[in-house]
């Protein structure tokens, strides 16, 4: 048993991955929610455009 090898990460190391998540995490929900206010930007123009495309007719 003495010989035996520790596969638990140390603390810090564990500590520094945990608060990179946290980051990767927030950087996600912000690209999300740009995404998301894009893709209604686009397809309220579309309705925009095809109700001044009717309009016209």
């Amino acid at each position: 048993m003495r010989n035996m090898i520790d596969l638990v990460p140390y603390l810090p190391a564990a500590a520094a991955q945990a608060e990179s998540d946290r980051k990767e995490n927030r950087y996600q929900a912000v690209t999300a929610a740009v995404e998301s206010v894009v893709t209604l930007g686009i397809g309220a123009g579309f309705f925009v455009m095809l109700a001044a495309l009717l309009a016209a007719i």
